[in-house]
């Protein structure tokens, strides 16, 4: 008789837990912008809540009156540091990749790279986007004639170069 209660209790409590609207996981959020001049290289990643920062630092001033087209740093000269991303700068990028709708637009109709063309010489910035399936690879040449970077990259780029700065510097 005891045991009767007891099966209706957990019962319930299973009809209970079904019933229960699911809610959705948040889908897997992955962003990579890269840029790099002869003085300048910037490498960040943010996967599964971690950022990663690489970067060259001309703390001798060798690039100061660089003029080859060619790199002034070398790969034994760049620094890389990473920790995981604060919730607020996450939720900001999600917010933004969602409002712009960007992972529903096709490469062409975003006006990065791909309306760009001339044979001037350019510097490339690349930001791909993963949110969870789907994916969106943007690059932005930047020259003097070039049209404005779309907002939407810029904000992007602003967001993660911020959180970037945070954890190469976190003292400041």
């Amino acid at each position: 008789m005891k045991l009767l209660p007891i099966r209706l209790s957990f019962t319930i409590v299973v009809l209970l837990l079904t019933a229960c609207e699911r809610l959705p996981m948040e889908e897997d959020l992955a962003l990579h912008y890269f840029t790099s001049t002869e003085g300048s290289y910037t490498d960040i990643k943010l996967e599964q809540g971690q950022l990663s920062y690489t970067y060259f630092e001309d703390t001798d001033n060798r690039c100061a009156q660089w003029f080859k087209s060619t790199p002034c740093w070398t790969q034994a000269d760049l620094k890389t540091v990473s920790a995981p991303v604060d919730a607020a700068t996450e939720t900001a990028l999600r917010k933004l990749i969602s409002e712009q709708k960007m992972m529903d637009t096709t490469a062409n109709s975003l006006k990065t790279a791909q309306d760009q063309t001339s044979p001037d010489r350019a510097y490339s910035e690349k930001l791909a986007i993963r949110l969870g399936q789907k994916e969106q690879q943007l690059v932005y040449l930047s020259r003097p004639d070039a049209p404005p970077k779309p907002e939407f990259f810029q904000q992007i780029e602003q967001l993660l170069q911020t959180s970037a700065e945070k954890i190469r510097t976190p003292n400041r």
